[in-house]
């Protein structure tokens, strides 16, 4: 049996964002390199909650982003995946230039969250 974390996580806002902070002490390495590039709440500030994504990342000067997905074991069962795909950021003017960007689909566990996180690693090593 796969031994999943924060399985209730889209149980309310206590257990979303206890998912949350997980994820960034998890990755909280990226923190001076990266930031949020991804809008995370409806106009009038309610948070979407849902999942998609659980953490969002972009280091805009070298044109990469990413963000993990977390599903609802109950739901999905255990899973993982990832897939690159092209976008455009946003630069420091506010104008888009090409980007890529890393997507991670997935259950929670302990393996799932070290592949995620040796997978980001590697994604927003310098060049």
């Amino acid at each position: 049996m796969d031994d999943f974390l924060f399985a209730d996580f889209l149980d309310g806002p206590a257990a979303y964002a206890a998912a949350q902070a997980y994820w960034q002490a998890r990755l909280a390495f990226l923190s001076g390199q990266c930031a949020p590039y991804l809008r995370t709440a409806f106009a009038n500030g309610q948070p979407f909650a849902d999942g998609n994504p659980i953490v969002n990342l972009a280091d805009r000067s070298a044109g990469k982003a990413a963000r993990i997905v977390q599903q609802c074991p109950r739901e999905y069962g255990p899973g993982y995946t990832s897939f690159e795909q092209a976008i455009e950021l946003a630069d420091g003017g506010g104008h888009p230039r090409p980007a890529r960007e890393k997507i991670i689909v997935l259950t929670l566990t302990q393996a799932a969250a070290q592949k995620a996180e040796a997978e980001l690693r590697a994604w927003f090593a310098p060049a």
